[in-house]
């Protein structure tokens, strides 16, 4: 068996996520030098920003959904095209219009690539090892803040912004035709692969029905669905400090200068770099110890939870710069080990239709990089006090913890519909076979 499952997730699938996180970051970061350049107003500035995530929302769950019927292959080649095209073209024009164009497009396109990651892993990864695979996806997503604000400050202040967009366009276009070559839907179809990497793979997957027509409105009367989409929105409520407000907060609540808050900003980030693959080999160890998808995703979920929300909120009272920053990696590192069980529990969930569930997910968490950020800058506004804004955010993100105890990720969401009868909800004993060892061994696992 030549381990190909993990080159497809690590040289193919983790890059074009990565690549994505870049061309995210970029305009971002260049924002400042495009509108003085440029003469725009900070409301347009600002719509040309936001435009993005908004698009990005709305072309989540018909972008799973694509990935589910057309296949990853295709769904992703054509978009991350798409996308790239969109980064090439920005600096070819100099109005408002022609960069909220863009932006818009882009977003659109990008909203892809999670949901057709998630297809494809779902495919090409055993149910026993998919928590490591998910790690993989994660590092590429927040691999790329790591890298992408110093790297385009440097291309802008050697070369200018155009080249950013070019440079950063042309990987794009790269990667997306080494996709397409590299790449195949089913592992059977893929000519490196060995047979017994295909037995094996085929081995570890759950039983699952083709997806049913209309998946979307059937789910939307699961209630399991909608705390899915909850339990997500309230985790990235803190991710959402991160992406956003951690570098302001470091330098007025905490007086750092800018030389030293780009080096402290980028520490919680490097945790949570480490957190998914640590987070990825303890869900998976832990499946394979209990045999219990439940004990493997749940307790860690609400784990990190509760660690990330209190780390937050002590971080928000702590004098020391030094405890402030090692409380901020903690929460960070938290949010990390949650965001590996999400994801890993969307392909328990969804099965079939894990390009709807994962598209659904991610609609909650561009939602809540929109409120995160918005009732922050609120509470800050009326209190006057950022301590006060973390307390808020982490005691509202507390709350997913709770809703874990509903999720139930053993329990595939429309099993009920599409599969007869749910199992019954117990603590210990019914079983399910997941392909958890080599080639030809299969363990039972229990469905907790």
């Amino acid at each position: 068996m030549n381990h190909l499952r993990w080159k497809i997730v690590a040289l193919l699938v983790a890059p074009l996520t990565f690549v994505m996180t870049l061309d995210r970051t970029a305009m971002a970061v260049a924002a400042p030098t495009i509108q003085n350049e440029l003469g725009l107003s900070i409301v347009e500035m600002s719509m040309i920003l936001t435009i993005y995530f908004w698009a990005y929302a709305i072309g989540q769950i018909p972008a799973g959904r694509a990935a589910e019927r057309f296949g990853s292959r295709k769904v992703l080649f054509g978009t991350s095209t798409l996308w790239s095209l969109m980064m090439l073209a920005t600096p070819l024009g100099t109005s408002f219009a022609w960069l909220f164009g863009c932006r818009l497009v882009l977003g659109g396109a990008q909203s892809a690539d999670w949901s057709s990651s998630v297809v494809a892993l779902k495919r090409w990864v055993p149910a026993s090892e998919r928590a490591k695979g998910n790690a993989l996806l994660l590092a590429g997503l927040y691999l790329g803040p790591i890298v992408a604000a110093p790297l385009t400050a440097w291309t802008i202040a050697r070369f200018g912004w155009h080249a950013v967009f070019f440079g950063f366009g042309a990987l794009g276009l790269l990667l997306g035709a080494i996709w397409w070559f590299g790449y195949r839907d089913t592992p059977a179809a893929h000519p490196l692969i060995t047979k017994a990497e295909v037995e094996y793979i085929a081995a570890g997957q759950p039983p699952e029905r083709a997806a049913a027509r209309g998946p979307l409105s059937r789910c939307l009367r699961q209630w399991r669905f909608w705390i899915f989409g909850v339990q997500y929105f309230l985790l990235v409520l803190i991710q959402s400090f991160y992406t956003t407000w951690l570098p302001t907060y470091l330098m007025r609540a905490r007086g750092l200068s800018l030389k030293a808050m780009g080096l402290y900003a980028s520490l919680p980030w490097v945790a949570v770099f480490v957190a998914v693959f640590v987070a990825g080999a303890f869900s998976d160890w832990l499946l394979r110890k209990t045999g219990s998808i439940y004990r493997a995703r749940t307790p860690v979920a609400m784990t990190g939870f509760v660690v990330s929300a209190l780390a937050l909120t002590a971080a928000s009272r702590a004098d020391s710069i030094a405890v402030v920053i090692g409380l901020l990696c903690l929460s960070f590192a938290a949010v990390g080990f949650v965001q590996v069980v999400v994801w890993s529990a969307t392909q328990d969930l969804g099965r079939a239709f894990a390009g709807v569930m994962s598209g659904w997910t991610n609609v909650w968490g561009a939602l809540s990089n929109v409120a995160g950020p918005m009732t922050l800058a609120l509470v800050v506004k009326v209190t006057h006090s950022w301590a006060s804004g973390m307390i808020v955010i982490g005691v509202a993100a507390a709350c997913g913890a709770l809703l874990w105890l509903f999720v139930h990720p053993e329990r595939p969401l429309l099993d009920d519909e599409a599969a007869g009868p749910p199992p019954p909800s117990e603590t210990g004993a019914t079983t399910e076979s997941v392909g958890n060892a080599g080639g030809s061994r299969n363990d039972a696992l229990s469905r907790h």
